[in-house]
């Protein structure tokens, strides 16, 4: 991607990027296995106990409906099914290399984390509530949409903070970005994606998520990030405690070919879906 001359400045500032976790590598090789067996994903999540126990209290959550809680790895596999199984690891595992082990900041790692989460399980209720073929994917690609909000507050936390400051006398946080930053985090965001070599998906979802107009493919799958992350903001959860005044690309509507109507309807609906902490935690 083309790079103005402050990105290009920040992003030098970075003098070693956290490589891709091995188990991150190991189920980006999957994409595309149709042989995959419960016994060969089980295999990979398990050698990451921090995965294996998110896995778990996904498939333990009310999001998934299930009365009966199992601590078998393979249950919880089969439960949840193994793409989104394999998203819900993959997602983790690169969102974890990005944590600065800081809590309590008004713009933190785990606001930031459990709003990302959210922004994917949304999505996947979206795509289904639509019946398109996009529910198992989209959960990763939603859920990957703001790694550049992860960089900035891995490597950038000060200057970060001037941008929430600035935020008070702008419309919009995407505004007080350009405005301190001269970029705002889909930039940042899909300069990492892409170099760590991830899917080009994951790569336009970050650049294009609040402008899905501007994107020149995978429109639809940006149109539904684009809706989630509107809806889990105003409903859900933010990425930062001020209102970000996220606005809404109305063409993301005429995409999905869904009106002003069904989108007050979505928010209604996924407002009240028990999104349990501990999937979060």
């Amino acid at each position: 991607m083309a790079m103005n001359e402050s990105l290009k400045s920040y992003v030098q500032k970075i003098r070693k990027l956290p490589t891709i976790p091995v188990i991150a590598q190991e189920i980006l090789a999957l994409i595309g296995d149709d042989s995959l067996s419960v016994d060969k994903l089980e295999g990979i999540v398990e050698k990451d106990p921090a995965i294996s126990a998110k896995v778990l209290s996904v498939a333990n959550s009310a999001f998934f409906g299930f009365k009966l809680h199992t601590d078998a790895l393979q249950t919880a596999i089969m439960r949840v099914g193994f793409n989104n199984v394999k998203n819900v690891a993959l997602g983790i595992s690169l969102m974890t290399m990005l944590d600065d082990g800081r809590r309590g900041k008004s713009f933190d790692y785990q606001r930031i984390f459990n709003h990302s989460v959210s922004v994917g399980f949304t999505a996947r209720l979206i795509s289904r509530n639509l019946k398109m073929d996009l529910a198992e994917d989209v959960l990763v690609n939603g859920t990957l949409h703001d790694l550049g909000y992860l960089v900035m507050n891995r490597y950038f936390t000060d200057k970060y903070q001037e941008v929430l400051h600035a935020l008070e006398n702008e419309k919009s946080l995407l505004d007080a970005e350009k405005k301190v930053l001269d970029f705002n985090h889909t930039e940042i965001g899909s300069w990492l994606a892409e170099g760590w070599g991830l899917p080009d998906i994951v790569i336009d979802t970050n650049l294009y998520h609040h402008m899905p107009s501007r994107a020149e493919k995978n429109l639809k799958q940006i149109a539904v990030i684009h809706i989630a992350d509107y809806i889990t903001t105003r409903n859900i959860l933010s990425p930062t405690e001020k209102d970000p005044n996220y606005p809404l690309d109305f063409s993301a509507l005429d995409i999905l070919g869904i009106a002003e109507n069904d989108l007050k309807d979505m928010e209604e609906s996924i407002g009240g879906v028990p999104f349990d902490d501990e999937v979060f935690t």
